[in-house]
Protein backbone atom coordinates (compact mmCIF):
# COMPACT_ATOMS: atom_id res chain seq x y z
CA UNK A 1 0.00 0.00 0.00
CA UNK A 2 1.53 3.38 -1.00
CA UNK A 3 2.45 5.82 1.75
CA UNK A 4 -0.01 8.72 1.88
CA UNK A 5 1.62 12.05 1.03
CA UNK A 6 1.55 14.54 3.88
CA UNK A 7 -0.11 17.93 3.41
CA UNK A 8 2.33 20.32 1.79
CA UNK A 9 3.73 22.92 4.16
CA UNK A 10 3.64 26.42 2.61
CA UNK A 11 7.02 28.11 2.27
CA UNK A 12 7.12 31.75 3.41
CA UNK A 13 8.76 33.13 0.27
CA UNK A 14 5.70 32.13 -1.79
CA UNK A 15 3.54 34.65 0.09
CA UNK A 16 2.92 37.88 -1.83
CA UNK A 17 3.04 39.86 1.41
CA UNK A 18 6.43 38.39 2.41
CA UNK A 19 9.14 40.95 1.67
CA UNK A 20 11.95 39.46 3.77
CA UNK A 21 14.98 38.07 2.02
CA UNK A 22 16.07 35.81 4.92
CA UNK A 23 14.15 33.22 6.92
CA UNK A 24 15.44 31.36 9.98
CA UNK A 25 14.18 27.99 11.21
CA UNK A 26 15.05 27.02 14.79
CA UNK A 27 14.94 23.78 16.76
CA UNK A 28 16.55 24.05 20.18
CA UNK A 29 20.03 25.51 19.76
CA UNK A 30 20.15 24.68 16.03
CA UNK A 31 19.19 27.16 13.35
CA UNK A 32 19.00 26.97 9.57
CA UNK A 33 19.02 30.18 7.50
CA UNK A 34 17.37 30.41 4.10
CA UNK A 35 18.16 33.49 2.02
CA UNK A 36 17.57 34.45 -1.58
CA UNK A 37 20.68 34.60 -3.73
CA UNK A 38 21.36 38.28 -4.46
CA UNK A 39 22.16 37.70 -8.14
CA UNK A 40 19.58 34.98 -8.87
CA UNK A 41 16.12 35.24 -7.32
CA UNK A 42 15.34 31.60 -8.17
CA UNK A 43 18.15 30.19 -6.01
CA UNK A 44 18.61 30.11 -2.25
CA UNK A 45 21.57 30.03 0.09
CA UNK A 46 21.04 27.69 3.03
CA UNK A 47 23.28 27.50 6.06
CA UNK A 48 22.96 25.44 9.25
CA UNK A 49 24.59 27.09 12.25
CA UNK A 50 28.17 27.92 11.19
CA UNK A 51 28.51 25.12 8.64
CA UNK A 52 29.34 25.81 5.02
CA UNK A 53 26.67 27.57 2.96
CA UNK A 54 24.91 25.63 0.21
CA UNK A 55 23.23 27.14 -2.83
CA UNK A 56 20.12 25.28 -3.93
CA UNK A 57 17.55 25.74 -6.66
CA UNK A 58 14.12 26.92 -5.53
CA UNK A 59 12.51 23.46 -5.66
CA UNK A 60 15.34 21.98 -3.54
CA UNK A 61 15.09 24.80 -0.98
CA UNK A 62 11.33 24.27 -0.81
CA UNK A 63 11.76 20.53 -0.20
CA UNK A 64 14.46 21.13 2.45
CA UNK A 65 12.30 23.72 4.24
CA UNK A 66 9.33 21.33 4.36
CA UNK A 67 11.47 18.46 5.68
CA UNK A 68 12.85 20.67 8.45
CA UNK A 69 9.32 21.77 9.46
CA UNK A 70 8.23 18.11 9.53
CA UNK A 71 11.22 17.39 11.81
CA UNK A 72 10.20 19.97 14.40
CA UNK A 73 11.89 23.18 13.23
CA UNK A 74 9.89 26.38 13.66
CA UNK A 75 10.06 29.62 11.65
CA UNK A 76 11.52 32.41 13.76
CA UNK A 77 9.49 35.61 13.41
Amino acid sequence: MPKQQSKLVPVPWDSAKESRKTWVLKKGPEQVKFSRCPMDNSSFNIQKDSERMLTLQSFQARDTYRKLIENGYKLKS
